[in-house]
């Protein structure tokens, strides 16, 4: 797949919450989030919402991480797994990214190193997701979401997709 430039006046589309807000910082909104899994395969995006959540005992399928928060750098997290490194730019879903992504969905325990920004890996999660596998990430500044991937999702990521391939 060839890598997707998203033009900044299609960025709100990805501002909105994919699925159901959980407000609260920290570990306030992890534990409210921890009381809605059920077991299913989970999918984190986001170095707090993965630091949160491990600190509760929960540990995801796949993780993809960059190692920065609002552009501050992290500490290294300590999921153990098949670790891939991918390049994403800002502002981008690379081809690279989206592989990487497609490969670690059927091969749990793996971790994604993202040397650029992971913001956007939401979007190839739903698409390359099992049906009722749950995707968590942050929302800055509100707290986290959980994303249970269906056939709403599926349909409402792949219209995004469509825009975003007739740009």
């Amino acid at each position: 797949m060839r890598d997707l430039v998203i033009p900044k006046e299609l960025r709100s589309l990805f501002k909105k919450p994919f699925g159901q807000l959980f407000k609260g910082e920290g570990l306030l909104a992890a534990e409210k989030v921890k009381k809605e899994l059920r077991g299913e395969r989970l999918i984190i995006v986001g170095d707090v919402t993965l630091k949160n959540m491990l600190a509760l005992g929960v540990k995801p399928d796949l993780a993809i991480l960059d190692l920065r928060t609002e552009r501050e750098k992290q500490e290294k997290h300590a999921l153990e797994g098949r670790m891939v490194k991918v390049r994403n730019p800002a502002g981008t879903i690379s081809g690279e990214l989206w592989e990487s992504i497609h490969e670690g969905v059927e091969k749990p325990g793996t971790v994604i190193l993202v040397e650029g920004e992971e913001d956007l890996a939401v979007l190839p999660c739903i698409l390359e997701a099992d049906w009722d596998t749950v995707i968590l990430y942050g929302q800055p500044g509100e707290g986290i979401v959980l994303v249970r991937v269906n056939e709403e999702k599926k349909l409402e990521a792949g219209m995004i997709l469509k825009v975003l391939l007739n740009q």
